[in-house]
């Protein structure tokens, strides 16, 4: 019986099946990525962000599909880059083209090469070609002070942020939850930000 509770209880919180490989430390995590500032590549995740359910924390279903680039990490903190839009009608993210439909950018301080004067609807792909990360502020992950999102020096004086639940990587995927609530969830088989997937990724 207490074997049952127990794998009733870590599908309720990760929702992996018990028994799945699980990695919490942020070194260890960040150990198994890649970063713009330090690879030569336009290394990009893809995934979808899921709706949570803000009693139990359990993962519920599709909110927006997600592409995340983590630019470095210092300190236990996950700079980052991200794009969201929504399914087509066909019920596929279409990764690979996401010129026909309006893509939320990164954040206030994010330099994207199509970001709408401002207003978070650029339509480019995730590059460097596209997002000059050497002159922009991105958004956090700061795994020490448990927030997400935007930074002081981006938005002074608090900058616009969000609790940080949890940040793992379960079964071969990365799981960022928040305490909007919402869980960024990508694949960590990286890829190349100029070729994406054609096919869904999990």
């Amino acid at each position: 019986m207490r074997k049952f509770i127990l794998a009733v209880t870590l599908l309720t919180f990760t929702g992996a099946p018990a028994g799945a490989e699980t990695i919490t430390d942020p070194d260890a995590i960040a150990a198994r990525l890649k970063f713009w500032a330090t690879d030569p590549g336009d290394p990009v995740y893809y995934g979808e962000v899921r709706t949570v359910n803000a009693a139990t924390k359990r993962i519920g279903g599709h909110y927006q599909c997600l592409a995340l680039a983590f630019i470095k990490y210092e300190g236990g903190v996950f700079h980052y880059a991200h794009k969201m839009w929504s399914k087509s009608p066909d019920g596929s993210c279409h990764y690979d083209d996401v010129t026909k439909v309006k893509v939320g950018n990164h954040g206030a301080c994010v330099k994207d090469s199509e970001a709408g004067f401002g207003n978070a609807t650029g339509t480019a792909r995730m590059t460097k070609a596209n997002i000059d990360f050497a002159n922009s502020r991105f958004r956090t992950v700061d795994t020490k002070r448990k927030r997400v999102g935007e930074t002081a020096a981006c938005i002074p004086p608090n900058g616009a942020t969000a609790g940080l639940y949890s940040i793992s990587i379960v079964d071969g995927r990365l799981r960022v939850i928040t305490t909007r609530p919402l869980d960024y969830e990508v694949s960590i088989e990286v890829q190349d930000g100029k070729n994406p997937p054609t096919a869904r990724v999990f």
